[in-house]
């Protein structure tokens, strides 16, 4: 089970994450993401932020059923899912539902917060629903989830900082071998499964980068 943080913003389909959703240990959104989940009939178990945007009928459906809510002041430090995702403990696992459509702004900084906690030692990856981001630093072997291999998907590699170092796939339609990859370099952007393959992924010797598994439309 994780912890389920769901944020504001547009684009988000919750309907193929509703089993997630609907097993996790808790759910907190940040403000409107509840109203993303207001139509599946959801209750969260916490609302965090500071209510500025979220519709006046979901805060109604929140009060009417007694959600606990936190409430920020609207100038303040961090986002609402800022501080969402560090409310949650650093031992539990978080899913993070945000939009990845939507303001270049929200989205790069919420990539990069991903990317941060990773390196805090967090466990957490983001998805809207169809993209999924994995935020991945140091030495590891990384394997696609089961779920997301498919055909219609790619698979892209995005290093950030100083780079990733050493980096060699497996099971992918491009492969590298030993190879250091720059932040701003295109090489490994929408690379392909090799379905014929058993196993799919990567390792890498060191460094920090995001994978993006997403469909190709």
């Amino acid at each position: 089970m994780c912890i389920v943080v769901i944020a504001g913003g547009p684009n988000k389909d919750l309907t193929s994450l509703l089993p997630v959703i609907q097993a996790a240990e808790a759910v907190i959104c940040a403000d409107s993401g509840a109203d993303a989940l207001m139509p599946y009939g959801i209750l969260p178990d916490e609302v965090w932020g500071d209510m500025d945007s979220i519709l006046p009928q979901t805060r109604e459906w929140i009060e009417r059923n007694q959600i606990r809510t936190s409430v920020f002041p609207v100038e303040k430090d961090m986002t609402d899912s800022e501080i969402c995702l560090r409310s949650v403990p650093e031992d539990k696992e978080i899913l993070f539902v945000t939009s990845i459509l939507g303001r270049i702004d929200h989205v790069m900084t919420n990539m990069l917060l991903l990317m941060r906690l990773a390196q805090e030692g967090r466990s957490i990856t983001a998805t809207d629903g169809a993209t999924w981001v994995f935020p991945i630093c140091g030495a590891c072997r990384w394997d696609v989830p089961g779920h997301l291999l498919k055909t219609e998907n790619t698979c892209s590699l995005i290093p950030l900082g100083q780079g990733a170092k050493g980096v060699s796939t497996f099971g992918m339609k491009y492969g590298l071998s030993d190879r250091d990859l720059i932040p701003g370099s295109s090489l490994t952007v929408s690379n392909e499964f090799d379905m014929t393959e058993k196993e799919h992924g990567f390792v890498m010797e060191d460094g920090t980068m995001l994978v993006i598994v997403t469909p190709k439309s």
